[in-house]
């Protein structure tokens, strides 16, 4: 299992501020006592190792309880998260919304290293862990970008889902790139943090044409994906909107409103 690096926890959602929250979809959070950790750390062979278990505890009644609870406020069905990191892995995402504890339980309980190495470092380190539900929201892979911020400025924006196509973000360059500058002043003026990598979708609105919602923070680290960009001598971030264009290429407003291709 792979360390917890030390920016991390600053940027978990436990740890964001209400004026950021504000910034996202609402969200309950289920704190998840010691036994509901092993359990769900417990399906990971490493963790299973590391803390002696020779047997896997099951969750709690408690946690099964809220869960139902804290979903119940959103009725369309949740996402559901840790508070550092979500529950996806290689081969298994959520793909529905989630109504009750019954539907979260295969996706909770099965081996999955990264979110047992967060479990382990909250045993070992002694902090809460929470269990995030948010009301589930259809986003295209297009409409997913990710801001990256350094010394409390913006020096970047481009698609997370890199090395994929999509015409969509090309026909509407110009007012996405306008909107994920301006989240990026927003988020800045209520931030805890001065450098973080911030994930955003964009939707269509009535009165501003597009509007950004919050989705994660990471730290600025290279362990982080730079997407479009890249870390080596120190990044190349030079505060334009990099998306590809229909020949695969990747094209870069920089700065924003001129345009190149590279």
């Amino acid at each position: 299992m792979l360390g917890l690096h030390e920016k991390w926890r600053s940027t978990f959602l436990e740890s964001w501020p209400d004026e950021v929250v504000a910034l996202g979809l609402p969200m309950e959070q289920i704190v998840l006592s010691e036994q509901d950790r092993l359990a769900i750390g417990g399906r990971t062979e490493g963790f299973r190792v590391l803390f002696e278990l020779d047997e896997v505890p099951d969750v709690t009644n408690d946690f099964r309880t809220a869960v139902d609870e804290k979903m119940a406020v959103f009725p369309s069905g949740v996402h559901a998260r840790l508070g550092g990191c979500s529950f996806k892995k290689p081969g298994h995402f959520q793909k529905k919304p989630i109504f009750g504890c019954r539907e979260l339980a295969p996706h909770i309980l099965q081996e999955n290293p990264r979110v047992a190495g967060l479990l382990a470092s909250s045993l070992q380190n002694n902090f809460d862990v929470g269990l995030f539900v948010r009301p589930w929201h259809d986003i295209p892979q297009w409409a997913e970008f990710r801001l990256f911020l350094r010394a409390r400025s913006f020096v970047g924006a481009c698609q997370y889902f890199h090395k994929a196509v999509f015409p969509e973000i090309e026909a509407d360059a110009r007012p996405i790139a306008a909107t994920l500058v301006n989240f990026a002043d927003r988020f800045l003026a209520v931030s805890h943090l001065d450098d973080a990598i911030v994930d955003v979708f964009v939707a269509p609105d009535d009165e501003q044409g597009w509007k950004a919602v919050l989705l994660d923070i990471n730290p600025l680290i290279w362990r982080s994906d730079p997407c479009l960009f890249r870390w080596e001598n120190g990044g190349d971030f030079d505060r334009g909107f990099r998306f590809r264009g229909q020949d695969g290429r990747i094209l870069s407003m920089a700065p924003l409103p001129f345009a190149r291709a590279s």
